[in-house]
């Protein structure tokens, strides 16, 4: 494959801190790439330098000339807000083709799942979800050789989620550079990772579960061989020392030359050592206490509206969770999960609601979405110690264990990254240790590793849950009941498959798709296919991926499961 770009010896220094230093990486044509590494490693900082809006201290980034970069922007720009979608797309093409190319525009967002109808509607009347797709489209409808992707998940629906991933698995050609903590996302859509640590990168040709198999084998014969070079440096090291004294000792030049050569040795192998990984130097911990009775909390009778009380969204008839249960409410965005979840959150904190029945001796830990409780200019300290009653020194060791430096204490909280309040706030969950966590969209501001983490100790907690995520993995690794909002109605599903399937499936129902018109339902049948498609590669991952987990981590009932959905797929296909 023709390469498209080269990075050499790249070294870049962001604000006194390292973050590249002799970094090397090659794009070559036809490369999906699914760029990850922790909070802070730099994955946006090296988006910048390849787009050329940052320029490297030392090193270069060599380009085929004319190279057509597209790259999706993060946020929608406020002049695009008020723009049409159509026209949004259409600004980024020169101003004497764009009546020429409109038909362009409108295939390409038939293609990420916009009706006709929403081409007019303005970028700030859409979802979070489709604003990103719209922001995809302004970047591929230049045809980029290459194309560059922070995030473009972020904040997005399952709905928008499936069709972003239709898209990237459609365009088999393209070349692309994607940042993502998705790792379903990363699995289905690229064919090689490349991992930011230690200031370089670890490139892998192969997808993101795979690739960090690879990646922990590495690890540990690294971490083998430093064993043993540390072995042999200490072993020759301790020969010269003593040879130098008995050269000394005993006024012999032939030992003293001997502990020279020797000590010459100790030089070489210092600079040939093994270099081992120094991690994130972030740890993810949650403690919490078990709750020992039958239910944890009730819903009866629940009827859920809007805070202005104008929009009914859903009605419960009989819900309970019980101790140890992890809950995954599943809805399509504007159902009410979010709602729901405040909702909740309200009747605890007022007893004198009677909707929703709770264990007395519940404690309730709640994270939002949005991290709202860090909209003040507290420093770290201040602000766990002004939720919890435990002594200051006990609240100074535990933000040291979490990766937080003393002179970081004072730092003030509406001023950290998303990744570092989420960690806060799950410091603080380890210190309240509630029984009851209600974690709306826990995943959105956690790098991979720590998306990890957070399913372990989620796991091992014991503590009961209901989670709402855009993260498919995340919930499937830890969800054991499933509540879904369908049809206005709260309900208790078996399993998350139904809901997956069957997303969007108003909209295709919907007039401008009616049986009548022969082309529509014959477009209907295409994306049906696809879907079907899509669904077949995914489950085929889906089961590879278990299979090549540790045996005690594996999911027979699920596999079985899998393969019985595999066939009845194959068999709609034939």
């Amino acid at each position: 494959m023709s390469s498209i770009l080269q990075i050499k010896n790249l070294r870049f220094t962001q604000q006194s801190k390292p973050l590249f230093s002799n970094l090397n990486l090659a794009i070559s044509s036809g490369d999906k790439i699914g760029l990850v590494g922790h909070n802070g490693s730099g994955k946006s900082t090296l988006l910048s330098l390849l787009n050329r809006q940052l320029t490297p201290d030392e090193g270069e980034i060599v380009y085929p000339r004319g190279l057509q970069f597209g790259l999706v922007e993060q946020f929608v720009a406020e002049h695009l807000r008020w723009q049409s979608l159509e026209q949004a797309i259409l600004e980024v093409l020169p101003q004497q083709s764009q009546e020429m190319d409109l038909y362009k525009v409108q295939t390409l967002l038939n293609s990420l799942g916009f009706s006709e109808m929403q081409f007019r509607l303005n970028l700030n009347d859409l979802s979070g979800g489709q604003q990103n797709l719209a922001l995809l489209a302004r970047a591929m409808i230049v045809e980029p050789e290459l194309l560059l992707m922070d995030e473009p998940s972020n904040h997005m629906d399952v709905l928008a989620l499936k069709h972003l991933k239709r898209y990237l698995l459609s365009h088999r050609n393209l070349s692309y550079l994607l940042i993502s903590h998705d790792r379903d996302l990363l699995d289905s859509s690229c064919n090689r990772t490349c991992f930011l640590r230690d200031l370089k990168v670890m490139s892998f040709d192969l997808p993101y579960a795979k690739a960090r198999i690879a990646l922990e084998e590495h690890d540990k014969t690294a971490a083998h061989r430093r064993r043993q070079e540390e072995r042999e440096l200490n072993r020759v090291k301790a020969s010269a020392k003593r040879l130098a004294l008995w050269g000394k000792t005993f006024d012999n030049s032939k030992l003293s030359r001997k502990a020279k050569s020797m000590e010459k040795r100790v030089e070489k192998l210092e600079q040939k050592i093994t270099e081992v990984t120094r991690g994130s130097g972030l740890n993810l911990d949650l403690e919490t206490d078990n709750l020992n009775s039958k239910t944890v909390l009730t819903l009866e009778g629940l009827s859920v509206h809007t805070l202005d009380q104008q929009v009914h969204l859903l009605d419960c008839e009989f819900l309970v969770a019980r101790p140890g249960d992890r809950i995954a409410l599943l809805g399509e965005n504007g159902t009410g999960k979010s709602t729901t979840l405040n909702r909740i959150i309200a009747e605890y904190a007022d007893p004198e609601l009677k909707t929703i029945r709770f264990n007395p001796n519940v404690a309730l830990t709640y994270y939002d979405q949005e991290l709202q409780q860090f909209d003040e200019m507290l420093g770290r300290f201040d602000w766990v110690r002004n939720r919890v009653k435990i002594p200051d020194d006990a609240i100074k060791r535990a933000l040291i264990q979490s990766g937080v430096a003393y002179q970081d204490f004072e730092q003030p909280v509406n001023q950290l990254s998303g990744g570092e309040k989420a960690r806060l706030m799950f410091l603080l969950i380890r210190l309240v240790k509630p029984n009851l966590m209600i974690l709306d969209e826990p995943t959105n501001h956690i790098d991979l590793e720590g998306r990890e983490q957070l399913e372990e100790q989620l796991i091992s907690s014991g503590t009961t849950l209901i989670v709402t995520s855009h993260d498919r993995r995340f919930l499937e690794n830890i969800a054991t009941r499933f509540w879904l909002i369908r049809n206005g109605m709260l309900v208790e599903d078996l399993s998350m498959d139904s809901f997956y399937q069957n997303l969007g499936n108003d909209r295709q129902n919907s007039p401008e798709k009616s049986p009548g018109n022969s082309s529509n339902a014959i477009q209907t049948d295409k994306t049906l296919e696809d879907d079907i498609l899509v669904r077949i590669e995914y489950l085929e991952k889906l089961i590879q991926a278990d299979e090549e987990r540790k045996l005690k981590f594996q999911k027979p009932d699920k596999q079985r499961q899998w393969q019985k959905e595999l066939a009845a797929l194959w068999q709609q296909l034939d």
